[in-house]
């Protein structure tokens, strides 16, 4: 069984810098299944790279983050991408249990950029 990575990219930081981390990703975990959480317009703009896209990442309110986290976690990911690395994914890190390996990777010129991990 492979294992599954998720990448999170709600269209905050361009769709090159998305794409090109997509592409890092794919080359760090070949054979992995990987899950693409993002809205609607980044399914039709990123779709095509990821094995699954779940498009409901731009949902508002309390009742959908928690459905967010909860659908996180049972996909039970090794690896998990934060491409947007705005306050509201840094927040979801510490919702998914069990915790897999959180990995910012924020794009050039936003604050937090070089910043060590925290997983």
């Amino acid at each position: 069984m492979s294992e599954t990575v998720i990448a999170i990219w709600l269209g905050g930081s361009g769709v090159s810098h998305a794409r090109d981390e997509i592409a890092a990703i794919r080359e760090g975990h070949p054979a992995a299944s990987l899950i693409l959480l993002t809205t609607p317009e980044g399914r039709r703009a990123l779709g095509s790279f990821a094995g699954t896209c779940w498009e409901d990442g731009a949902a508002k309110g309390a009742s959908a983050f928690l459905a967010r986290a909860r659908r996180l976690s049972w996909a039970s990911a090794a690896h998990i991408y934060d491409l947007e690395v705005s306050r509201v994914t840094r927040f979801l890190r510490f919702c998914v249990w069990p915790r897999p390996q959180w990995h910012e990777r924020a794009p050039p010129g936003v604050p937090g950029e070089g910043t060590l991990p925290l997983s």
